[in-house]
């Protein structure tokens, strides 16, 4: 259900869900997998970014029509257990070290929708539609509405899931569900510059030490999370990589992860 490709240097890996013939609609399979899979991607010491897509023209449509059958006779338990997975894939992406980054090639709807709010940055083809259908259903849209709490205003929120219309790339990006909005022929070159950019000028350390925090702040009064930011910049100021990164640019020359991606990209003779 899942293809993975890695980058020629190690720095990055494509994972892409891999049922275009179901519009890469979730389900329990699905989730655990790239659950699994995500959790040994973390284990990659040399691996800095990881894009998260789908097959075909569709980047997630939701969920699986057996799924939702099986829903109807599923006891409360079962279901339980159901949401509970996807709870646990939201919050390994959240959490994990790695930046993980959608690249949104068509509609995302419901929990296709809720993958793209786990993400760190997202980069989504001007066709592409999103939209939290689940009232439309007779659902309740509960797990992604706790992803969406810091991310779009109280008026979106509450617009989005309470009328689980469908809406385009350019509102996602207006409302901050996603980054980014480009031409569909655009889409491949936007999110290839943006992820080399990351694995040539940012710190892999400073990253995960940065997606730490914002992940244990969220939720927090301010005086809680200022707390565990004095901590984390304490921390931070001995690193390796922040020690390195300062005496570089006091001596004026390229950081060192820049200089290991540049020595593994020579320009052309």
């Amino acid at each position: 259900m899942l293809t993975i490709e890695h980058s020629g240097d190690g720095r990055s890996v494509t994972v892409t869900l891999n049922r275009p013939d179901r519009r890469n609609a979730l389900n329990h399979t699905l989730v655990t997998e790239l659950t699994t899979v995500l959790q040994g991607l973390y284990a990659d010491s040399q691996l800095r970014v990881i894009i998260l897509t789908g097959a075909g023209n569709v980047f997630s449509a939701g969920a699986d029509l057996q799924a939702l059958k099986q829903l109807q006779s599923a006891s409360f338990d079962e279901n339980l257990l159901d949401s509970k997975a996807l709870a646990v894939l939201f919050q390994t992406m959240m959490e994990g070290p790695k930046l993980l980054v959608a690249r949104v090639n068509g509609h995302a709807i419901a929990g296709g929708s809720g993958l793209v709010s786990a993400c760190d940055i997202s980069i989504a083809s001007e066709s592409a539609k999103f939209g939290f259908t689940e009232v439309r259903l007779g659902f309740v849209p509960a797990l992604v509405s706790v992803l969406l709490r810091n991310r779009i205003s109280e008026a979106d929120l509450r617009d989005v899931l309470l009328s689980g219309r469908l809406f385009s790339a350019s509102d996602a990006v207006k409302m901050g569900l996603i980054n980014q909005s480009v031409p569909d022929k655009l889409l491949d070159t936007t999110v290839n510059e943006y992820v080399e950019s990351i694995c040539r000028n940012t710190s892999m350390e400073a990253i995960e030490r940065t997606k730490a925090l914002l992940f244990a702040n969220s939720g927090k009064d301010f005086e809680s999370a200022m707390h565990a930011a004095i901590r984390g910049n304490a921390q931070a100021r001995s690193s390796e990589d922040c020690q390195a990164g300062i005496h570089a640019f006091l001596e004026k020359r390229a950081a060192p992860w820049a200089t290991a991606y540049d020595n593994d990209h020579p320009e052309p003779a």
